[in-house]
């Protein structure tokens, strides 16, 4: 048993050092949802998942855009996206380091830390779309826009404050991201309504791209989930009365 042992250990190293040949560096983390967090405090944990909104939001642009294919939430994702390089491109030019205490010693592989790129995401998705059904959203009632906008702008608070009680950002970092994001967003609600004035997205929806995925433009005048359930509600009062008179037809035959 004894002599075994060590030909069992060669045998790991030499696995071990092939391993380490096919792959010189230590393996990368996806950054995209991954969140450092104190696991004996419950509300950090709760923070951390609080702190994925961002990353949950583009999914759901992702979906919206495929499925209804509206070009308002394209336009609203390219601006989004458009705010992220920005925030890159400051974070290079400020170069901020992150709290003492953050992250958990890996403050260094996640970069600079001004402007939070979290703050300024929220902020833009929230500016852009408060601007949009306070100027543009005509079937929204006033109740609806107001409950809606104080709902983005409590989401906003508590995604930013996440990103200080996990030690990511300071209170300055956030501030400066919300800061960020509203001025990016408010400017680019104002493009999106020039090209809209100036018929530049008519014609833009009139390239062949955009008809062959039948791209259109009436989320500002329309609600689609309730012109949905209307059509459904029509049609499930014809279905059922076209089924109540056939099997009341088939039971006339029967009798006679």
């Amino acid at each position: 048993m004894a002599s075994i042992m060590p030909t069992v250990t060669t045998a790991s190293a030499t696995v071990q050092t092939a391993i380490d040949n096919l792959c010189p560096t230590p393996p990368a983390s996806l950054r995209f949802t991954h969140v450092h967090y104190n696991d004996a405090d419950p509300w950090a944990h709760i923070m951390a998942w609080i702190s994925l909104t961002p990353q949950t939001i583009c999914i759901v642009y992702l979906t919206l855009i495929f499925s209804r294919r509206e070009i308002e939430t394209i336009i609203l994702f390219i601006g989004q996206l458009a705010s992220e390089v920005a925030n890159h491109i400051l974070k290079r030019i400020l170069r901020e380091e992150r709290p003492k205490y953050g992250t958990m010693g890996d403050r260094d592989s996640l970069g600079f830390g001004l402007p939070s790129a979290h703050a300024q995401f929220m902020a833009f998705y929230t500016t852009y779309l408060c601007l949009w059904m306070f100027l543009r959203a005509y079937h929204f009632s006033a109740r609806k826009r107001s409950c809606r906008a104080i709902a983005l702008m409590s989401l906003t608070v508590i995604v930013s404050y996440s990103r200080v009680y996990l030690f990511y950002h300071t209170w300055k970092q956030v501030l400066l991201g919300l800061f960020v994001g509203t001025i990016t967003g408010s400017g680019w609600f104002a493009i999106s309504v020039a090209v809209r004035e100036l018929g530049v997205l008519d014609k833009i929806l009139d390239l062949a791209p955009f008809r062959w995925f039948y791209v259109k433009d009436t989320s500002h005048y329309r609600s689609f989930v309730r012109d949905e359930f209307a059509q459904w509600s029509v049609g499930r009062i014809t279905y059922l009365t076209y089924f109540s008179s056939q099997r009341y037809y088939v039971k006339e035959r029967k009798l006679r």
